[in-house]
């Protein structure tokens, strides 16, 4: 009997801890410590706990996010969080001495003064976020239509942003009546520096694509911009692709990003590499490629936040995963784009996207 029951209590608490290990708060406290810690730390910081045991590694981490979060405080904030600490650890003292008008008196000031500090905090935040959400809605009314209407083609165009505001262009012009052009273009890093230079990107390409007729020669003018205007640190890959509706014939131009994709039927040929990316050098060479495409055929351009997307083991999704996708999906663009998109999401879980992500699918009907 005894036996029994211990055996219902060790099955109660195995299931219990189950369901607690399997529940969306658990798995949402994992995400937010985990971004946590990524954000607090450096590299240098994660790969020494990965050899301190259990305890040690808990008091490290916690002192080593203590001290980056205080050192990122203003000097002000600085000195209040010290005087806030100062009282909370005099009412630590005071137990088993001190009368308690003082105990609470020390509590309420040095707990008010850390509250403080996180109100002033969580109030800059907010003013950024509201910033940053202004920003993002700009951006939208930017893009494109997602679903161009263009004769003899069925277009897709997608990009989702890991942060509040996207630094990937994902762009739709109308060249003439029997041309058009899609563009994507990735700025270094992210954020909002990534932002402003893919508006500036943005306004740049469309000022210049009715203006000069040789792609090699337009993205050659574009590069000379980019260099000229961004800083030394900062570079943009891009492709620019214009199309004729009147046939399934491609011409575009690859500068130092991810090579085009061909889908024919289930297999998917790869374009040749492109060129260097726009910035890195005032002046620089760009050659213009070609491609022809049968009615059914898909020519598919993306994001490094696409292959790049990482699991929670880090495991990277990868083009060899995104190829052997291509080969075995069918369907409009659209279909083809969000099947791409739920294999991603699927792949990396529970994990924060690390980049933008974008796709541009367009099909020859």
């Amino acid at each position: 009997m005894f036996r029994k029951q211990t055996k219902n209590i060790t099955d109660l608490f195995n299931n219990l801890q189950s369901d607690l290990t399997t529940s969306k708060a658990y798995h949402s406290f994992r995400k937010s410590s985990k971004e946590v810690t990524e954000f607090y730390l450096t590299d240098e910081q994660h790969e020494r706990l990965k050899h301190m045991k259990h305890i040690k590694r808990s008091m490290y981490l916690f002192g080593w996010i203590l001290r980056a979060m205080f050192q990122k405080l203003s000097p002000a904030r600085q000195i209040m969080f010290i005087i806030g600490i100062v009282f909370l650890v005099r009412v630590q003292a005071s137990f088993g001495g001190r009368n308690s008008v003082s105990l609470d008196f020390n509590a309420i000031f040095g707990g008010g003064l850390l509250v403080l500090v996180i109100l002033l905090e969580l109030k800059d935040k907010l003013l950024a976020h509201d910033e940053l959400e202004a920003g993002r809605k700009i951006q939208e009314s930017l893009m494109p239509e997602r679903m161009p209407k263009v004769k003899g083609w069925n277009l897709w165009l997608y990009t989702r942003s890991a942060n509040e505001v996207c630094g990937d262009l994902v762009d739709f012009l109308k060249s003439d009546s029997e041309r058009f052009s899609i563009v994507m273009a990735d700025v270094a890093g992210k954020g909002l520096h990534a932002a402003l230079i893919t508006a500036k990107l943005q306004a740049t390409i469309r000022a210049l694509a009715g203006e000069i007729h040789s792609l090699p020669e337009l993205i050659g003018k574009i590069n000379s911009i980019v260099h000229r205007d961004s800083p030394s640190h900062i570079f943009s890959s891009l492709i620019y692709a214009e199309c004729s509706e009147q046939n399934g014939t491609i011409t575009f131009v690859n500068a130092g990003h991810f090579p085009a994709l061909i889908v024919r039927g289930s297999t998917t040929k790869e374009c040749v590499k492109g060129d260097a990316a726009l910035g890195l050098a005032r002046t620089i060479t760009f050659t213009e490629q070609r491609a022809d495409l049968n009615a059914g055929d898909r020519f598919i351009l993306y994001s490094d936040g696409l292959t790049e997307a990482k699991n929670e083991t880090g495991e990277f999704f990868g083009k060899d995963r995104l190829i052997n996708l291509l080969s075995t999906v069918s369907g409009t663009p659209e279909q083809i784009g969000a099947a791409i998109l739920r294999d991603v999401d699927r792949f990396i879980g529970t994990s924060t996207p690390f980049d933008d992500l974008s796709i541009i699918i367009a099909q020859k009907l």
